[in-house]
């Protein structure tokens, strides 16, 4: 059990959404994090819009240790559930097999989890920010 391995996914996790919310905006990805549009012309809400991005930054970041630890917590906490199962009941009994099926099926589940998380993340990095005005057609 190694928590670089969790590590290792979540930050391939963030990369690829990183990537996909370039290709989706160009550049102007970046703009969430760094908004200094309004700092000159309103310096009340473009200072505001400075702090926010530095939120953004700080919840990108909050990203790769949530994914990271999750993962590693419930790969641990299988791994324990199951040796303190054999250790109690022996060999000889069908349980800790039982309890190794459950955890393959745990597994899958938070697999599914962190997938469905990164595609949301992925979604909502390719999403405008709703800085920009439309025209009307």
């Amino acid at each position: 059990m190694d928590l670089n391995f969790t590590l290792s996914l979540a930050l391939i996790s963030f990369f690829s959404i990183q990537v996909m919310g370039v290709r989706a905006q160009g550049l102007g990805y970046f703009s969430k994090f760094f908004n200094t549009k309004r700092m000159f012309k309103v310096p009340f809400f473009g200072a505001m819009d400075f702090l926010v991005g530095l939120l953004e930054i700080i919840s990108e970041f909050a990203k790769i240790l949530s994914f990271t630890f999750r993962l590693f917590g419930n790969m641990f906490a299988g791994v324990v559930l199951v040796a303190v199962v054999a250790s109690l009941l022996g060999k000889i009994s069908i349980l800790p097999s039982m309890i190794m099926m459950f955890e393959l099926f745990v597994g899958v589940i938070q697999a599914f989890v962190f997938g469905m998380l990164t595609m949301v993340f992925m979604a909502m990095a390719t999403q405008g920010h709703g800085d920009e005005e439309h025209a009307e057609h």
